[in-house]
Parts: structure tokens; sequence; C-alpha cells
């Protein structure tokens, strides 16, 4: 296992946003009053490393806990439904941050992995896109290669479990959309394509763009509703040909950012709004 400094985040969090964002027509009269979310004191980190051939991501240690998945909120679909009670009592690392290229780049290179077009959207610091399931596992097992660890992309319950951040809502910082251009690149406050990623605030445990930027692969079989999803916290494994994404994107109207929305792809097909981020089990 590779030996990584671990850190405690302060006990507060000092909520600020830039000029561009001030200057946005989106933001309403009463950007005056706007609170952001609170991120917890106390969580465990994993700072990223780049260690020439490869880069460890920046990670976040989940705690056991419980809590409700799917539409609370009435507000979605029918295969949002039905809502359940979820324990998982095992802790788990998630990627701060969606995958980026310059992560992803570095598995390129050093296998000779087909790359990912960016289509003029931008590389670097930029979510990796068009990339499919199978490009997505073959990243997180070179990884766990490289380093010892053992990453994978999160199960659908865990990243819900992750979006909302102990919270009961459509969102983790409430059911409406009247705050959500602090934390989501969407359809209407982006021209076109993804965005750099940790430029709009995180939720309560730290992490940044559950909602909007890209859609994100998650490892579970899709089906057409919540009825046979584990309550435990692991994955759908048993094969429906398509797999789980979540999280929505900048190609999506602000109520689909929803932590309850998900759909399913096939495992080969590659989009300019997906991408994903990894778990390192713990």
């Amino acid at each position: 296992m590779l030996d990584r400094k671990l850190f405690l985040i302060p006990l507060f969090f000092v909520g600020c946003f830039s000029d561009k964002e001030i200057e946005n027509k989106e933001i309403t009269k009463s950007i005056e009053t706007f609170v952001p979310a609170k991120v917890e004191g106390g969580l465990i980190e994993m700072e990223r490393q780049d260690l020439g051939d490869y880069i460890t991501p920046e990670m976040v240690l989940i705690q056991k806990g419980n809590f409700t998945m799917g539409d609370i909120t009435n507000s979605g679909t029918l295969n949002e439904r039905p809502t359940h009670k979820v324990k998982i009592n095992y802790e788990f690392f998630i990627s701060k941050h969606e995958i980026t290229f310059e992560e992803y780049d570095k598995f390129v290179k050093d296998t000779k992995h087909i790359s990912p077009n960016d289509e003029g959207f931008g590389r670097e610091s930029n979510p990796v896109i068009n990339v499919s399931y199978n490009d997505a596992l073959e990243y997180l097992k070179w990884l766990s290669k490289k380093t010892g660890d053992k990453y994978r992309l999160p199960t659908e319950t865990e990243w819900e479990y992750v979006a909302r951040a102990g919270t009961n809502s459509r969102f983790f910082f409430g059911d409406s959309v009247k705050d959500i251009i602090h934390y989501s690149w969407f359809w209407q406050n982006l021209e076109d394509g993804p965005h750099q990623i940790k430029t709009k605030l995180p939720n309560q445990w730290n992490i940044y763009d559950m909602a909007g930027n890209v859609w994100e692969w998650c490892d579970d079989w899709y089906i057409s509703n919540l009825e046979a999803i584990p309550r435990n916290g692991r994955g759908y494994s048993v094969s429906t040909g398509e797999k789980v994404v979540k999280g929505g994107s900048w190609n999506d109207d602000a109520l689909n950012l929803r932590h309850s929305n998900r759909t399913g792809f096939s495992p080969t097909i590659k989009m300019n709004d997906t991408g994903f981020r990894a778990v390192m089990e713990y």
C-alpha cells in the first residue's frame, strides 16, 4: 500500500465564490443571503500525489451510516422508487472530485490505451469524458496495481449516500434549485461542455461536483426501479446489459441533477457528458 499523508480538514468552512460567479447573470438579487453548505469538521482526507507516471487522487474517508435511498421528495420518476432504508456498515474513501484528464492521461501514456477525445473542451483539470464504463474499470485496475490499494467504481448506493451527505432533501443543499448555481455546472449556467473540477462549492462531506458537470459511472447493473437494490451499500450484480450513471451533467436541466436521478447505458458507450470518480477500499 502506498504511504500517503492523511489529514483532518478544519472545523469550519468559509464559503466564497469568484468574481466570475458574482457576475453570472443567473445569480439572483438574494445572493447577499446565500449561506453555503457547511463542511463537517474532522473529516479524514488523503492528499493528491503526483508520482511521475501516475497520480493518486484526493480522497475523503466516508464513515459508516444509514440513509434513505431514492425519490424521497416525490419529485422524480418511477425508476427512482421505491425508497428504502440503507445501512452501510463499512468505511471507504471516495475521490473528492471526478477523475481528471491529467490523471487519466497518465494511464493512457503508461498503457498505450486509447486516448479519449476532449472535443476541444480542455484537458488537465477538466473531468475526463468520452470514457466508457469498461475504460473506467481498466484505469482503476491500473491505478490499483500501481499503488497496491484497491480502487474501484462506487456502487449506486454508495454514490447516493455520499451525494446526500447526511441530508434528506432533493439536493444536499435543499429542495429548491435557487442556490444550485453555487454548487453545479449544468445547462442553464454553462454555455457548452464540462468545466474544471472544484470550481463550485462542495457538499457537507467536502466532495465536489456530485451534481452536474459530468454523469458518473457506477458499478451496478441498471434495473428499472430500486426494488432489488441491496440494502447494505453493495451493488446490483445481475447483468442487464446496462450500467448505472448518476449525478447529471453540463448537458442537463437543474432539476435533473437531483441525487435520486438515475439511468443506464451500455458499458461500452462513450459520451462527452460522462466520466467517473473512484472509490478506494479501506
